[in-house]
């Protein structure tokens, strides 16, 4: 998956996208059988980040964040990856002595373990740095009854 970078690097943009329908599969359909191996090769490989669901029609273990329910009850999806991606951005200044920014969300995976892991891949700038240009990170989240565990914060690996 290309991502792009933001022309527009100075405010927080989260667009969620909106609800999908998918099938329920079974291995007996061979179109299914066909979208699950690629499903997991795509995760595998990606390490959770990169799926490309526009090519996707069922409903796997894995899944994109969206709008067909929120995962918390007090927050919006919306709200719960601004906050989730804050707290990893906040967890790795404090570590890295950084200042860096949320620019622009790109896209959550999530999946079911023990709450909800999610795979979240942004746009951040640093604000220390001499020329702050926006840098796409990922972050894996463990969200578990109000409590965040971040997993992991890196730079998005070049693809």
């Amino acid at each position: 998956m290309e991502l792009v970078c933001p022309t527009d690097a100075e405010e927080e943009e989260i667009e969620i996208p909106a609800k999908r329908n998918l099938r329920k599969g079974n291995w007996d359909d061979p179109e299914y059988a066909k979208q699950r191996m690629i499903f997991e090769k795509q995760f595998k490989e990606s390490e959770g980040y990169d799926v490309d669901w526009d090519s996707m029609d069922y409903n796997f273990p894995g899944s994109i964040v969206d709008s067909r329910g929120d995962y918390d009850d007090q927050l919006s999806n919306k709200e719960l990856m601004i906050m989730l991606i804050n707290t990893a951005i906040d967890e790795a200044n404090e570590e890295n002595g950084t200042k860096l920014k949320l620019v622009k969300y790109v896209t959550a995976n999530v999946v079911g373990a023990k709450g909800f892991l999610f795979f979240i891949t942004f746009w951040a700038k640093d604000l220390s740095a001499p020329n702050p240009e926006p840098q796409c990170y990922q972050a894996k989240v463990l969200w578990f009854m109000d409590d965040v565990d971040v997993r992991e914060f890196r730079l998005r690996p070049t693809q």
